[in-house]
């Protein structure tokens, strides 16, 4: 944040709202995705049948957690599938079954149960994207300083 100082007003203004406009998008989207996948999905369990480490960047310098899959039945039994991957990393290794939802019989990928912890990312997200509609409001302020005004004796055209 220091080095920010050393901008400009303007192009730190800017810098600012394009990294705010890009995260609050982020997250108040994906939030947005595992609500609907929540309300509308179908609940179940998945039965893990392997998982694998999952490994970060930089050439796998660091083990993440574990990535899962496994077989997902509903609880009303209405949609079985054989192999879904379970969307997320675990940070421990997860129990036999993971309380999860899919979208239909054709999904590939379950969404974990989260009751409802996507509301926070969302938030977030939405708070992000005011406070840049805040930060858009300042470079608005700032262009319009620097354009040369009318000097006061002009005959308007």
């Amino acid at each position: 944040m220091f080095l920010l100082r050393l901008l400009p007003p303007l192009p730190r203004e800017i810098s600012l709202g394009v990294v705010g406009l890009c995260a609050g998008l982020f997250l108040a989207v994906m939030g947005a995705l595992h609500g609907y996948g929540e309300v509308t999905g179908v609940a179940g369990t998945v039965r893990i049948a392997n998982c694998d480490h999952a490994h970060g960047g930089w050439r796998d310098l660091w083990t993440d957690g574990w990535a899962c899959q496994g077989a997902f039945e509903a609880d009303d039994h209405s949609v079985s599938i054989r192999s879904v991957a379970v969307d997320g990393i675990f940070d421990d290794l997860p129990d036999a079954t993971v309380a999860a939802r899919v979208d239909g019989p054709s999904a590939h990928t379950a969404l974990q149960d989260t009751s409802g912890s996507w509301k926070w990312p969302t938030l977030t997200g939405v708070v992000i994207l005011a406070f840049t509609a805040w930060r858009v409001c300042t470079i608005r302020r700032l262009l319009a300083e620097r354009r040369p005004s009318a000097p006061a004796n002009a005959v308007p055209a």
